[in-house]
C-alpha cells in the first residue's frame, strides 16, 4: 500500500519553458555584466555570454555523473571562462553578488504552478499521505527555489524537501531517493515517484525500489519503447489523475 509519494519539480509542478530559461540567463548575463564592471574591470557582455556557454562544458560532465556543485562553484567555473587572471582575486563581497545573481535570476519572472498542482497536494495531504520533493537544480540552488515554493503557496505541503545542490547528488542516483525515504521515514516498497524526466525520475525511482509514475501529457500518442528501467508503473496525462491511480491501489 502507498504512503508515500515524492515528486520531481519543473515541469511536474512548476512549470518552465526554453524561452523561460533564455529570460534568466539574460538577467544572469546583465547582472554579472554589472557588478563585474563596477569592480573597474572591463569585460564585454558578449565575453561573459560566451563563458556563460562555455561553463556548461564543465558543468554538465559533473552533472552526466550524477553529481552536483553549489552556486558558488557555478560562478567560479565561470569566471575561470572569462580566461582573464584580473577576476580570480574578487572580494568575497562581489563573489556574493555573483552568486545573487545567478540564484536570484527566477524571482524576476516566477515561474507558474502546472496546472493541478495544488489541487493534488492539497488532496494528498489530507489523505494524510507523507509527501516529498527531490528535485535537480541547475542555475537555481535550493535555498532559492525554496522561496518560489513559498511564493506559489505549497511549500506547505511537503515533509521533506530534497535538492541536488545541497546533497550533491542528482537523479538517477538511487541514492537521492532513499536519502528522501529515510528523512520521511517510509519504505521504498511503499512509496511512489512522479515526474516527466524516464532518464532521471523514473528510472531512478526504479533503481531505487519504488514504483514511478510517468507524467505525459501526449499518452494518447504512441508511447515510447521504453529503456531498460525506464518503464513506468502508471502514465499519467496530468496530476489530477494521480487520484485515481492511487484510488485503484487502495480498493485492489
Amino acid at each position: 500500500m502507498i504512503d508515500t509519494i515524492t515528486f520531481d519539480l519543473w515541469n511536474t509542478l512548476i512549470h518552465t519553458s526554453p524561452q523561460d530559461n533564455l529570460k534568466y540567463k539574460n538577467k544572469r548575463i546583465e547582472g554579472f555584466f554589472s557588478v563585474l564592471n563596477k569592480t573597474g574591470r572591463n569585460v564585454s557582455r558578449e565575453e561573459i555570454e560566451k563563458a556563460y556557454d562555455k561553463s556548461f562544458e564543465i558543468y554538465r560532465p559533473i552533472q552526466d555523473r550524477n553529481e552536483d556543485i553549489s552556486t558558488r562553484e557555478q560562478v567560479q567555473i565561470i569566471l575561470e571562462c572569462l580566461g582573464n587572471p584580473e577576476f580570480k582575486d574578487l572580494t568575497e563581497e562581489v563573489l556574493g553578488e555573483l552568486e545573487k545573481v545567478l540564484s536570484n535570476a527566477i524571482f524576476s519572472d516566477l515561474p507558474n504552478l502546472v496546472e493541478g498542482s495544488e489541487e493534488t497536494l492539497s488532496y494528498l495531504d489530507k489523505k494524510n499521505y507523507k509527501i516529498g520533493l527531490i528535485c535537480n537544480t541547475g542555475r537555481t540552488p535550493g535555498k532559492v527555489l525554496r522561496e518560489v515554493l513559498r511564493r506559489r503557496n505549497i511549500i506547505q505541503f511537503f515533509r521533506v524537501l530534497t535538492f541536488s545542490d545541497e546533497l550533491k547528488i542528482r537523479k538517477p542516483n538511487p541514492e537521492i531517493f532513499l536519502h528522501t525515504l529515510k528523512s520521511l521515514n517510509t519504505s521504498p516498497t511503499t512509496a511512489l515517484h512522479i515526474g516527466d524526466e524516464l532518464g532521471s525520475d523514473i528510472l531512478g525511482a526504479k533503481r531505487s525500489g519504488m514504483q514511478a509514475g510517468w507524467i505525459s501529457p501526449d499518452r494518447d500518442k504512441l508511447l515510447p519503447d521504453f529503456q531498460s528501467g525506464m518503464k513506468p508503473d502508471f502514465v499519467l496525462p496530468d496530476l489530477v489523475s494521480l487520484k485515481n491511480i492511487l484510488g485503484r491501489e487502495k480498493s485492489a
